[in-house]
């Protein structure tokens, strides 16, 4: 059976939905993904059986939307025996519904988990999928290290920090991620930041402290650096999902959003919800959190 999936989430989406589809691929399904351009090194990571379709945000994509359908795009998908689009939010007037119906391929839309629930996201993408509930641990991925660059080389007490977030209200006091940092230094422990576009201005900081910086990576040495870390540290934020696909170990810190809906399903990656709570508070159970993972 040929699945092909049309997927516009960003990177966390993409590691949970990629848990559920791994269910699917392993009962011989093969699974066709379409996604950004951006995240296509995220598919084979994270699903390496899978074929990666045309991006969705390619013209041939956008013309779902419009007045003709790409010929190309459309012989793509008559090819397939289902469709799943998360879409749903996209169908405001019904004409993607109808547009899909026209190609006489069975399909279902659905919509990109956004709003609050007691349960876990990834049971969303497992319900619309018509898979049982994943467990605790998600298939770990391991994208081999290579190249000349220092920090790919594996380190025994490397704790890998990334301040960031997709969102400035996931983002965790910068001095709760300082204290942590001197902290595991103190301990005899190495800290590299990953810092995306939006943190760059905190480079010259992290530097000054003579901190090792990762700056503006591409998603694959991205990966590579998290994996040749044993030790996590982060926001709600894709890189933690990845962070979690990777196997790693360590904490991440939830502000605007719940834990219990939103954590990362791999990994040893503790979850930690710090909103209205004193700073001082979480930077010692995130340092508590740490030092149990480093010791077991």
């Amino acid at each position: 059976m040929r699945r092909l999936v049309l997927f516009p989430g960003a990177l966390g989406d993409l590691c949970m939905l990629a848990s559920v589809l791994a269910v699917r691929a392993a009962r011989d399904e093969r699974i066709v993904l379409c996604v950004r351009r951006a995240l296509a090194p995220a598919v084979g990571m994270l699903l390496p059986a899978a074929e990666i379709g045309p991006p969705m945000d390619g013209a041939a994509m956008s013309a779902l939307f419009g007045a003709t359908v790409d010929a190309e795009l459309e012989q793509y998908l008559r090819a397939a025996d289902r469709v799943d689009a998360w879409l749903a939010r996209s169908d405001h007037d019904g004409s993607l519904s109808r547009r899909l119906a026209a190609l006489e391929v069975p399909f279902a839309l659905h919509e990109v988990p956004r709003t609050d629930a007691l349960h876990h996201a990834s049971l969303d993408y497992a319900e619309a999928l018509g898979v049982a509930p994943l467990g605790a641990a998600a298939r770990a991925v391991a994208p081999v290290p290579s190249g000349p660059l220092p920090w790919r080389r594996a380190g025994a007490r490397r704790l890998v920090l990334h301040p960031g977030a997709g969102a400035p209200g996931k983002v965790w006091e910068l001095e709760g991620f300082r204290r942590v940092a001197a902290a595991w230094e103190a301990a005899g422990g190495e800290v590299v930041v990953l810092l995306g576009p939006a943190e760059d201005p905190q480079a010259w900081a992290w530097r000054a402290a003579g901190r090792s910086c990762v700056r503006n990576a591409t998603l694959g040495d991205a990966a590579a650096l998290i994996a040749s870390a044993p030790y996590w540290l982060g926001n709600d934020s894709g890189m933690s999902h990845l962070a979690g696909a990777l196997d790693r170990a360590g904490v991440v810190v939830f502000t605007a959003t719940r834990a219990a809906r939103w954590r990362p399903l791999g990994g040893r990656l503790a979850a930690i919800d710090a909103a209205g709570r004193a700073l001082d508070v979480v930077v010692r159970q995130v340092r508590a959190d740490l030092e149990a993972v480093a010791a077991s």
